[in-house]
């Protein structure tokens, strides 16, 4: 016997592998007999099998044959086990409610059962052996890889193939028996490409969609053959599988290998949907395919799942069914290029889609630059989620794999086998993580850096205690606390960058910036700003916990998310001018308000905690704990005994009772520190009777510091070292009105600022108006740029000065001499004047969320009879 295969599309194998590619002359056979109505004869090779034998770990030839039968439930029979492939699609065929032994009962035989009912059905055709391919043949080979990986993971923690006598650990032997599977015995090359098996398939779906080589060959089908070359090559280097390097490629080739493999799936179902009574085809295809989308959108995958598996395929739904799958592409790592245009320049065709552009937006935001990679962080946390809802014997090593070596996020740097994964997210150098500005309060608070990289291998290596506590604390240690810890780096980043331009000097100027937006709000939030609450970030945290402490706004999203997409997009804006002190003072509010959902979480569980015993196993005191850890070196920065007390509540301690002194006394913990940190209280908000701003005092309006006991520094104070503008002598400017954020901001600033001649704030940026300036440039305030961060927002009863206060129950009485009013665009102050809020210093910061100040505006129109003309600002009057 050969020590190698070798197929006619040019493959040769490290191994022999003629026994199990013979599989491919089971389904040849079961075709035949199909197409001459013998259905017993069909049913005997599946069940029997005919041509493929198996082989003892000695080498010797067992009686019984491997048939596809035994191929088809051996995910039911336990040999999947560690497979992610074959734990999302149990995930994904799984019906609401359902325990993952209910799952595997149910569905398990899934193939199995779909393959019998069809071989006993005499109309049904040769769709019984189209199936063996379509769904056991593809699981089966998708199992090799993943089994190969496994044992490359094996040898490179030290397991050593050459003293293994029992060949239980042979990547070689799992990466070729895949390519032995995918292409099968007896496939043939071109005008024909005969064959039975995947390779097949793929050739016909690059006949239909167009997406062939010059050679004629399914681009599917060249990529795979590449890919499974890389793979053998990686296992000729002398240590094979023993590096890191080896390690991470091999993972990566697997995962683009499955991604491949989809891409028919995906085509010959779109050309079983155009054809006429083929409901059983399109639900073999679904079957295959639909099921796996439980890695990516959950709406999108229940859709499909309805439309497709749950009940019989309506023609009528074709084009929700195509855009909900068009959706799934870019999370099952292809393009609309890889699958094409079906039957191109005929009555039948179907446009390639369009795709994900540079400029796709999050949540309505729109980056400036390509960071679509970065916000399918997400889609990893989704993963892991998925795959620790299994049992492991192995401490769920794939989960491991997949924090370690990543899929969601594809590596665009020319590389074509690599992912970034949260571990690399996790593990950034020194030098980037130190741009962090609470970088050294997270080492002081912790002891060391990479703190939270440590607390999730060390949670993954910890099964002894309950297995959904274990899960949940992994997957919101990254949620609440990795990704927020690599949002204030690239917050660091983004200043740097502006202000050291020769750090980065290929980076475009908002690329760090648009990468905090795509961790804020991630991938499955779509590109709509619609409530959802499938996004696993900031953003649907934020709006989650907004309808728990009452603080959405009027579309009952969260406050916080909506001032932070004011300051996305303003810090585009002073990063395209490079407006260092602007974006500083942004960069600063952005920081601070991406904490306000991680306090009210701490709180939120504080609350679900406070009744729980100490051995509870009850997931939300692992979550709560998750919640703190990522609060609590900020916390301890400005109030050490506030930090005392939520770690006493929140920090789990054996035989000591969770949240002991109740939750009110966690929510006063973070009023002790929320002004150093520049925000209003009522920011925060109220849940369930239990107020962050109850230790407020109204009598003491006027007299609250705003700097902490602790020396915490003040929040008006931007918390980045930004250097002085090199000095520039003043010189008398032609033109006398520029924009700013001020009067004195423009005329300290005219130089570098828009100059606004015609006095129309129109072109001014979001946050600025139009201001005559009196001399030249920089006179006042010594020429350097006012100081204009402040609190979000100040508290209802809470009175800053310079800062008016409002509620909504406010009556406002205009005032004829004013001339700087306050309002939505210069249209709106022109017609509306009399009605809008006074702004009279000319400041931005003085009018309501979404409004700035126009200065200078002549002739205000006189307001209606009704409206008192006294000279006064605002008149409080009773809440109702």
């Amino acid at each position: 016997m050969a020590s190698y295969t070798t197929f006619d599309t040019g493959t040769t194998t490290l191994t022999n592998v003629d026994s199990i590619s013979r599989i491919a002359f089971d389904i040849r056979d079961m075709t035949d007999h199909l197409e001459r109505n013998e259905y017993l004869d069909a049913r005997r090779v599946y069940t029997e099998g005919k041509y493929s034998a198996q082989y003892d770990v000695y080498g010797n030839e067992e009686d019984e044959l491997l048939s596809l039968q035994r191929m088809a439930t051996a995910g039911r029979d336990g040999m999947f086990d560690e497979d992610p492939t074959w734990m999302f699609q149990m995930l994904g065929m799984a019906d609401s409610g359902q325990t993952i032994d209910e799952i595997i009962a149910n569905h398990g035989s899934y193939a199995d059962s779909f393959i019998t009912e069809l071989l006993n059905d005499f109309t049904s055709g040769t769709l019984g052996a189209q199936a063996s391919t379509i769904l056991v043949v593809s699981m089966y080979a998708m199992h090799q890889l993943w089994d190969g990986v496994l044992d490359c993971f094996a040898i490179k923690n030290g397991f050593d193939p050459e003293a293994e006598t029992a060949g239980r650990v042979d990547p070689k032997q799992s990466f070729d028996n895949f390519i032995a599977l995918y292409i099968g015995a007896g496939q043939t090359l071109g005008p024909d490409w005969d064959g039975d098996m995947l390779y097949a398939l793929a050739q016909e779906g690059g006949d239909l969609f167009g997406t062939k080589t010059i050679d004629d060959e399914a681009f599917v089908n060249s990529d795979i053959r590449e890919y499974y070359g890389s793979i053998q090559m990686s296992l000729l280097f002398e240590d094979w599988c023993q590096t890191e390097e080896s390690m991470e490629r091999i993972w990566g080739l697997s995962n683009l290998i499955i991604s491949r493999m989809h891409i028919p799936m995906v085509q010959m179902l779109i050309n079983s949907m155009m054809q006429d009574d083929q409901a059983p085809k399109v639900k073999m295809y679904a079957m295959a395919l639909v099921p796996q989308l439980s890695q990516c959108r959950p709406s999108v995958h229940l859709k499909l799942k309805d439309y497709l598996l749950d009940k019989a395929y309506n023609r009528q739904d074709f084009n929700q069914i195509l855009q909900l799958l068009q959706q799934s592409y870019d999370c099952l790592g292809f393009t609309c290029e890889d699958v094409g245009t079906y039957r191109k320049g005929t009555d039948m065709e179907v446009p390639e889609c369009a795709g994900y552009e540079k400029e796709y937006p999050m949540a309505s935001f729109v980056p400036k630059t390509n960071v679509r990679e970065v916000s399918k962080a997400d889609l990893d946390i989704l993963t892991i989620d998925q795959l620790l809802k299994f049992p492991s014997a192995t401490k769920n090593q794939m989960a491991q794999l997949y924090f370690k070596y990543g899929r969601g996020m594809h590596i665009i740097d020319g590389s074509d086998f690599g992912f970034i994964s949260l571990d690399n997210l996790s593990s950034v150098s020194d030098e980037v993580a130190q741009q962090s500005p609470y970088y050294s309060e997270y080492i002081e608070y912790f002891g060391h850096d990479k703190a939270t990289n440590t607390a999730i291998v060390a949670a993954f290596d910890d099964t002894d205690g309950d297995a959904e506590q274990r899960r949940a604390y992994l997957v919101h240690l990254m949620r609440l606390n990795m990704i927020p810890q690599l949002m204030m780096t690239y917050i660091g980043l983004s200043i740097r960058h502006c202000t050291e331009v020769d750090v980065y000097p290929d980076v475009p100027p908002s690329l760090y910036w648009d990468e905090f937006a795509a961790l804020y709000i991630g991938s499955l939030e779509g590109g709509e700003n619609s409530f959802n609450d499938e996004g696993l970030m900031l953003w649907n945290l934020a709006n989650n916990r907004a309808s728990q402490f009452r603080t959405q706004n009027n579309n009952f999203f969260a406050t916080v998310n909506e001032e932070m997409l004011d300051l996305l997009y303003a810090g585009q804006s002073d990063l395209e001018r490079k407006d260092c002190v602007n974006f500083e003072t942004t960069a600063t509010r952005a920081l601070h308000l991406m904490l306000v959902p991680l306090v009210q979480s701490t709180i939120w569980y504080a609350i679900l905690n406070e009744e729980l015993s100490s051995d509870s196993t009850e997931t939300s005191l692992v979550v709560g704990e998750a919640a703190a850890l990522s609060v609590l070196p900020i916390v301890s920065k400005y109030d050490e005994e506030a930090a005392a007390v939520i770690e006493r509540n929140m920090i789990r301690t054996e035989g000591i009772k969770p949240v002991v002194e109740g939750p009110q006394a966690v929510a006063n913990a973070f009023f002790n520190i929320i002004d150093d940190i520049g925000l209003g209280c009522e920011y925060i908000g109220e849940a369930e009777g239990f107020d962050s701003c109850e230790q407020f005092d109204s009598n003491n309006i006027g007299s609250i510091p705003l700097t902490s006991p602790q020396g915490g520094g003040t929040p008006t104070s931007p918390i980045f070292p930004v250097p002085a503008p090199p000095t520039v002598s003043p010189a008398p400017s032609t033109n006398q009105h520029y924009c700013g954020s001020s009067q004195e901001d423009a005329q300290n600033r005219c130089e570098m600022t828009i100059p606004c001649p015609e006095k129309d704030s129109i072109v001014c940026l979001r946050g600025q108006a139009c201001y005559q300036i009196t001399g030249p440039c920089g006179t006042i305030g010594g020429g350097t740029h006012p100081d204009t961060f402040a609190p979000m927002s100040p508290a209802p009863t809470q009175t800053v000065p310079g800062y008016p206060t409002v509620s909504p129950t406010e009556t406002h009485i205009f005032d004829p001499n004013a001339t700087n009013f306050c309002g939505i665009d210069y249209d709106d102050v022109v017609k509306n004047c009399y009605k809008n809020r006074v702004c009279p210093t000319g400041n931005t910061t003085e009018c309501p969320s979404g409004q700035m100040c126009f200065p200078d505006l002549p002739n205000c129109n006189t307001p209606p009879p009704t409206m008192s003309l006294t000279p006064t600002d605002y008149v409080r009057t009773e809440d109702p």
